[in-house]
């Protein structure tokens, strides 16, 4: 274990360390101002505030008297609506300047945000003519899949919904929370219930249970399902934008199908260990991310302090079944709310005594807008009378989840903010 810890400090110290080509490094070089840089699209576009943003995987500066190779990625912002796809080759001509030190989520710096994904430098390109296609299909082509799947299936959701119905039904169902309403997203922040605005294992369950029952009733062997689901839930994980819970849960869910295809036990510690271990050998910096520390705090707690407290108070007992499930959900909620709570009130300095009681409500609720999102999308290609219904049941519920959120963050002391 010692060695172990010895090694996750070496490894963060060489992932914290740039190489002399880094992009950030050579910018600083006054002999050579930066007007150029050659390389690709590394993400989804984006478009808010009449500009495009993306990052920007670097491989060449163009300097006024040589070219100078490059790498490291870049976060950049284009005036006006751009058409990009990840993977586009670009040369891009614009002002190359350090991030700026505003608030970011999680009490940070903009820097410190950004840093964390591996990203120390922005580029402001004034016009479109400053972005020069080359080429395309750069990058990994799985991933490039992943994105143009995603967004095929943001357009059906965008077309078939309100506007504020389809933002939240995005965030639930692929990641996408840029389209939310501020007003939404605080009210959700001060309920406790924002997590179901990311996606999360439940979601990756959802994908996962609906391949096994298809491939079951199929009659494929359980060697060859392995080997189909492997590559989707892959895929999924990468159209949700491979976010901490989703990556999370996606290797939890490989290592519960290989121990089933090997007929063996599996441990819910050493899978959240091996996901943990996964996620930081790729980027150690996520160790003090947000999202990372919530994400593994919640499940833990779920696994450590739920049955403690369902023998404790012998809930198993009651013979009410709607008692018995009302009774788990609290549970379920208030074990969730312990492991979390510190983590909220240090980096958002907000308790929401309201969250045990919002959860019982709200999560179930959101299960099924999560169901109902992704019946639209699958329906959509198979029945359009089939997609409407499920698109009226869809906007329905999200309706319905808005005003409970409201209902409960009114009542006295749902929330409060801390000094």
């Amino acid at each position: 274990m010692l060695l172990v810890f010895l090694l996750g400090i070496a490894h963060y110290l060489i992932n914290t360390s740039l190489p002399k080509c880094h992009i950030s490094q050579i910018r600083d070089n006054k002999k050579h101002p930066v007007y150029g840089l050659r390389g690709f699209v590394n993400s989804q576009a984006g478009f808010k505030n009449n500009r495009t943003s993306f990052v920007f995987a670097t491989e060449e500066m163009l300097s006024t008297r040589m070219r100078i190779k490059c790498c490291g990625n870049i976060l950049v912002f284009v005036k006006g609506k751009q058409e990009l796809n990840y993977g586009d080759e670009l040369l891009l001509q614009g002002s190359l300047h350090s991030p700026f030190r505003r608030p970011a989520s999680g009490g940070g710096s903009y820097g410190v945000y950004l840093a964390g994904r591996g990203i120390y430098a922005i580029m402001t390109v004034r016009t479109k003519a400053h972005v020069v296609r080359l080429a395309k299909n750069k990058g990994w082509l799985l991933k490039r899949f992943a994105l143009r799947l995603k967004e095929r299936m943001e357009e059906v959701i965008y077309r078939r919904l309100p506007l504020i119905s389809a933002s939240i039904v995005c965030a639930m169902v692929l990641g996408e929370k840029k389209n939310i309403p501020p007003v939404i997203y605080k009210a959700m922040m001060r309920s406790g219930t924002v997590h179901i605005l990311v996606v999360s294992g439940f979601n990756v369950g959802i994908v996962l249970f609906s391949l096994v029952s298809l491939l079951k009733s199929l009659r494929i062997q359980r060697r060859v399902r392995f080997l189909i689901e492997l590559p989707l839930i892959i895929i999924y994980c990468l159209i949700t934008g491979a976010s901490n819970p989703v990556v999370r849960a996606t290797i939890m869910a490989i290592i519960f199908m290989f121990a089933y295809l090997v007929k063996r036990q599996p441990d819910i510690y050493n899978s959240c260990c091996l996901a943990a271990l996964f996620i930081l050998a790729i980027n150690p910096r996520q160790l003090f991310d947000v999202g990372f520390q919530l994400s593994f705090a919640s499940v833990i707690a779920i696994v450590w302090i739920y049955p403690r407290l369902k023998r404790l108070l012998r809930a198993e007992k009651l013979k009410v079944k709607l008692l018995q499930f009302l009774v788990d959900g609290c549970l379920v909620s208030l074990s969730a709310w312990l492991g979390t709570m510190g983590f909220i009130a240090y980096y958002f300095k907000m308790v929401s005594p309201i969250t045990v009681l919002a959860n019982v409500f709200i999560v179930p609720l959101a299960s099924l807008i999560n169901l109902c999102g992704f019946g639209l999308v699958m329906l959509e290609f198979v029945s359009v009378y089939l997609a409407s219904s499920f698109a009226s049941a869809t906007e329905f519920s999200v309706k319905l989840l808005i005003q409970l959120n409201n209902l409960l963050i009114s009542l006295p002391k749902a929330y409060f903010y801390l000094p």
